[in-house]
């Protein structure tokens, strides 16, 4: 019997063996050719050194690799398959690649969500082309094009805020409309009010859109690089390198990401920081909305609610942009102060652009 162990083993090896059919390319395959050691594996296959040990441990801080999402797949439920394409592995290079994800398994992302060295030869990402937003407009950032696949707005405003509109749980841009905030796309946007002039510097200027300042080198690897965070509220950390090179703030400028302004955007009488700004817009719009019977005093739309016009529905679409895209205003200062004093203003004069708080319009009882 024993005899018989080994050959059946070797058997199932080489079957294993044979059946692999994972791709070397670029350096490695000419090293392969030449019967030379594969030493540009082990610039990222190492044993505890090199750069791959600097991007898993960023990596681990990330939301990405937490898996916190992963169960948003149809395995959890049918309504779920539709979350596949940004909450799972499986899903993103499903989208990215056309070919359908067998939906017998499903994982956080990791480094093959983004990167396929073994296919391109290289770690280029993914999605490098630009990137069509659901309003029609085009973000084309370099390597960023990948985030933005995920990283907006799953709606376009144009049909999705509409008279007589049904408010839901859900009701809103979804929870990822960055790209659509750093460019300056697909809010609701008054008729009566001038935006064309309201976008920050950001918006063209951020050439390398969210790599620029969320990959940017950093003194901790809970922040920057491939965690992607800005902050580390437990330790105190701010990631502002990024901010602070010469194409943009210039040298240390910017010390926090709650950056000093030369306006007071909110009217209270002090001029704060770019966040304690939006922030206390967000909340003064808030009070509006919870008043009008649209927002729960969770800043949840309320489900069954029906808002008979479209501006006062774009009031609320408005809180919920600035809100989900949770830059707090940074990504595009002057987009988001437009967004919420037009939608302040109509709702407490049902005119975007009068500012008197004195007067009081039917907008809220519009519903």
């Amino acid at each position: 019997m024993k005899k018989l162990i080994m050959p059946v083993l070797l058997m199932v090896a080489f079957l294993v063996w044979i059946s692999c059919e994972r791709k070397i390319t670029g350096e490695a395959q000419k090293a392969v050719e030449d019967d030379r050691p594969l030493i540009g594996c082990l610039q990222c296959h190492s044993d505890g050194s090199g750069p791959s040990q600097a991007i898993l441990s960023q990596f681990r801080y990330s939301v990405h690799g937490s898996g916190n999402n992963t169960d948003k797949n149809r395995l959890t439920s049918s309504n779920y398959q539709s979350c596949e394409r940004c909450h799972t592995s499986e899903g993103f290079i499903a989208l990215v690649t056309g070919i359908p994800a067998d939906g017998d398994h499903f994982s956080s992302f990791d480094c093959f969500t983004c990167h396929e060295p073994h296919s391109s030869g290289d770690f280029r990402v993914r999605v490098t082309g630009a990137v069509t937003l659901e309003n029609d407009a085009i973000y084309d950032r370099s390597n960023a094009n990948t985030c933005t696949t995920c990283h907006h707005s799953r709606r376009d405003v144009r049909e999705y805020v509409v008279d007589d509109v049904r408010l839901s749980s859900h009701w809103g841009p979804h929870h990822s409309n960055q790209s659509d905030m750093l460019i300056g796309q697909n809010a609701y946007e008054y008729a009566a009010y001038d935006y064309s002039q309201s976008n920050s510097w950001h918006a063209a200027g951020v050439t390398n859109g969210c790599v620029a300042c969320h990959m940017s080198a950093s003194q901790h690897e809970s922040i920057g690089g491939h965690s992607w965070n800005m902050k580390n509220e437990e330790r105190g950390f701010e990631n502002t390198t990024g901010c602070n090179v010469s194409t943009c703030h210039g040298s240390d400028s910017v010390k926090s990401v709650d950056r000093e302004t030369i306006k007071d955007f909110d009217g209270d009488g002090v001029t704060e920081g770019v966040q304690t700004e939006i922030h206390d817009l967000l909340d003064s719009l808030a009070v509006l909305l919870v008043k009008a019977g649209f927002l729960d005093e969770d800043h949840h739309p309320i489900s069954g609610v029906e808002v008979s016009s479209a501006d006062s529905a774009g009031a609320l679409y408005n809180f919920l942009f600035v809100e989900e895209d949770r830059s707090i205003g940074v990504h595009n200062t002057g987009y988001a102060v437009a967004l919420l004093k037009s939608s302040i203003n109509f709702l407490n004069t049902g005119d975007p652009n009068e500012s008197s708080s004195n007067r009081s319009s039917q907008v809220l009882s519009e519903h």
